[in-house]
Order: structure tokens, then C-alpha cells, then sequence
């Protein structure tokens, strides 16, 4: 096929290994710097870009690691608060028995017709109070 195109460019006067003329070469290499340049330019652009973007996510980086020590350290606070826990609930149920104990003292002693007994029940009532505000302390 080419052969043929060939024969048929040579009858029409069309001579594929023409030259190309000087001002169609100045045009071609106008257009061709002119995409150079706005490629060059657009790559510039992507560039600049991309800097601006990672600048910003490595401010936000910088940024966290900066409070990470105020963190860490408020986060140790609460673990050591965490670890008396326990301690401090034991103490508070102890309390609340001896509450009881004493509330249960007091309320047996309105049922006791013996002087003796009911003063027995009232030092009962009172060493539960007293050992209550230890316990608590």
C-alpha cells in the first residue's frame, strides 16, 4: 500500500520526501518551545504544590509530637490515679459496713430493756463511728 501512495503523491505533484520550508520549520519550533515552556511552567506549579501540601501535613506532625509529652505525662497521671482505686474502694466499703454497724447498734439499743445493756450497745454504736472516721482518713 505504501508503494501505491507513493505513485499516486508522484502524479499529483505531492513529493513525500520534500523538505520542509524555513518558515514552516520556524513555526514548528515555535509551537514546540511554546509547549516546552507551558509544560515546564505546569510542572513548576505541580511541584510548588505538592511542597505547600506536605509542608502543611509535616507542621501537623511536628505539631503532635510536640504534645506528646503533656499527653504522656497527664495519661501517667491517671494511671497512678487508677492504681489507688481499688485501695481507696476498699476503704469506702469498710466504712459503709461500719455505718451500718453502727446504724444497727443504735437501732437494737431502742429495743433493750436493761440499762446495762442498752449502755453496751451505745459504746458498741460509738467504737463503729470512731473506727469508721479512722478507716476513712
Amino acid at each position: 500500500m505504501l508503494g501505491m501512495e507513493k505513485k499516486v503523491r508522484a502524479l499529483y505533484g505531492d513529493d513525500v520526501e520534500s523538505k520542509i520550508t524555513p518558515v514552516v520549520e520556524q513555526r514548528e519550533t515555535a509551537n514546540s518551545a511554546r509547549a516546552g515552556l507551558v509544560i515546564g511552567l505546569l510542572a513548576i506549579i505541580l511541584a510548588l504544590g505538592v511542597y505547600v501540601a506536605l509542608d502543611a501535613k509535616m507542621s501537623t506532625v511536628v505539631q503532635s509530637v510536640a504534645d506528646m509529652p503533656a499527653k504522656v505525662a497527664a495519661l501517667d497521671a491517671k494511671v497512678t490515679a487508677i492504681e489507688g482505686l481499688p485501695a481507696k474502694m476498699r476503704k469506702q466499703m469498710v466504712a459503709d459496713r461500719l455505718a451500718e454497724m453502727a446504724a444497727t447498734a443504735e437501732a437494737l439499743t431502742a429495743g433493750l430493756d436493761a440499762e446495762a445493756h442498752k449502755a453496751a450497745m451505745a459504746k458498741i454504736s460509738e467504737m463503729a463511728k470512731q473506727l469508721k472516721a479512722d478507716v476513712v482518713k
